[in-house]
């Protein structure tokens, strides 16, 4: 069994979407977003035996003067990694991509695997995605909430704010409430041409939900579909209204419409365990699946701490809050780009 880089876009997404474990970001399409909106390199590696593919890695290289160069498998996203047929062919698929990592001096590679890959790589589960298994309708799943998260759907409404469903249209209200969260998280935004490219190359599964409150919007996510899951990557609410619960009724309308479309699962996005954030995402009634992602380096190195709770970027996140809004928006987009 052989390695190499594949040049079949066909046979690359057929493979995927015959595989039971493939996600969204395993798609060839993500290839022609990073590169487009970042200009990252990317491998995208197969394994074939007999002229018939056995497995997939997608792998994006980045650069950074902070934390070097190294190989990512998904980056700006949550899950990725190696797809494969038979351990054989997941084995021949991590041999190359270490080769190509010793090759182009990158100092580590990260999979964002989901699942615990072999001894020989390093492991880390500091993160866990919530999962909300959708019921039949939303009527029962409306029933499964805590009579307080119910009324605090119904005080949303009465306080009248309403929602939007849609996609360009909606991009200038979305960016304005996720770029000015963003900020206040102290953490640099995604160029507003990452979610254009997106809606471009994906805007047949990619919807755009927004709450505002009179004319102005409030809170909104980005909803993208794969196969009978929902996944709700970028969420973002203003902390003027979060007074009026303009988050709950955001997650629940996101909910709500998931279940009118037959989806089975919404998936409600990562976060780190004992977080605000989780918290708020345990009254939903979800599941809390650990995110294991995989780590190869360079003379077996120690595993990179690239998280926002790492004590080495406390200071840079306090900054980073002060900015202005409109400095913020400028510099974030030129370093996010190496930040996977």
């Amino acid at each position: 069994m052989n390695a190499g880089p594949c040049e079949n876009a066909a046979e690359w997404d057929a493979y995927v979407e015959g595989h039971p474990q493939a996600s969204n970001y395993h798609r060839w399409l993500w290839k022609r977003l990073i590169e487009e909106t970042y200009g990252h390199s990317t491998f995208y590696l197969e394994a074939r035996e007999q002229r018939q593919i056995r497995g997939v890695l997608p792998l994006v290289e980045m650069k950074s003067w902070l934390w070097g160069r190294f190989l990512v498998s998904m980056p700006f996203c949550s899950y990725g990694g190696v797809l494969a047929s038979d351990t054989v062919a997941r084995e021949t698929l991590l041999r190359k991509a270490e080769e190509i990592a010793k090759e182009s001096g990158a100092d580590y590679i990260e999979l964002r695997q989901g699942d615990v890959l072999t001894n020989r790589w390093q492991s880390s589960a500091a993160k866990v995605c919530m999962k909300v298994p959708l019921p039949a309708s939303p009527e029962l799943l409306f029933g499964k909430l805590s009579s307080r998260l119910r009324n605090k759907v119904r005080g949303a409404e009465k306080q009248g704010l309403q929602s939007a469903w849609g996609k360009e249209e909606l991009l200038d209200e979305f960016y304005s409430v996720f770029s000015c969260n963003m900020r206040n998280l102290g953490t640099p935004v995604y160029p507003k041409r990452w979610f254009e490219n997106f809606l471009k190359c994906a805007g047949s599964t990619t919807q755009i939900l927004v709450v505002r409150d009179g004319r102005e919007p409030v809170a909104a996510t980005w909803i993208t579909t794969y196969r009978d899951q929902v996944e709700l990557p970028w969420i973002a609410s203003t902390p003027e209204a979060r007074g009026k619960n303009s988050t709950v009724l955001l997650y629940w309308k996101a909910l709500e419409w998931a279940s009118q479309n037959g989806f089975r699962c919404v998936d409600l996005g990562r976060c780190t365990p004992g977080s605000g954030t989780q918290r708020f995402k345990a009254q939903w009634p979800c599941e809390e699946i650990s995110l294991p992602w995989n780590y190869w380096t360079q003379q077996g190195k120690p595993a990179p701490q690239l998280r926002p709770d790492n004590p080495r970027f406390r200071l840079a996140i306090a900054a980073w809050k002060r900015l202005p809004l409109g400095v913020a928006n400028f510099l974030g987009p030129r370093i996010v780009r190496a930040i996977p």
